[in-house]
């Protein structure tokens, strides 16, 4: 599969992809919602501002980065994503529940790294306590 979507500075609009794709690549879009069936490899959002995205089939991954609102749905048969993200906010995730609905789940944006043991660094989100 060679085929990729790169999309440049696309604002105010809706895409559809059908069929399967190696990649899709938005960068520098505006309020670009795209719909797509079936990706190989990833779905990459850069520099991008009010994204929607919906996967109809298969996505095994997703990259974010520096992106200010990034709402991906999955289908039922793309639970398994991985999400990788960098420099970005108001980011969900939104999982079918049935009867068309979808439950949302944030990533989280801010995270807390500490020294373990004294011999590795773990890093986990950090949640706000609402003081």
């Amino acid at each position: 599969m060679r085929h990729t979507v790169y999309i440049y500075k696309c604002s105010n609009t809706t895409i559809t992809i059908q069929g399967k794709v190696n990649s899709i690549v938005l960068d520098q879009c505006t309020k670009v919602g795209i719909q797509f069936t079936s990706v190989v490899s990833l779905i990459e959002f850069i520099n991008c501002r009010g994204m929607k995205a919906q996967v109809l089939e298969n996505v095994p991954t997703v990259q974010i980065e520096k992106t200010d609102g990034c709402h991906i749905y999955l289908s039922k048969s793309s639970l398994n994503t991985e999400f990788i993200t960098s420099k970005s906010s108001e980011m969900t995730i939104n999982v079918p529940c049935g009867d068309g609905e979808y439950k949302e789940y944030p990533i989280p944006e801010q995270f807390k790294t500490y020294l373990q043991g004294g011999k590795q660094l773990l890093t986990v989100p950090n949640e706000s306590s609402g003081v």
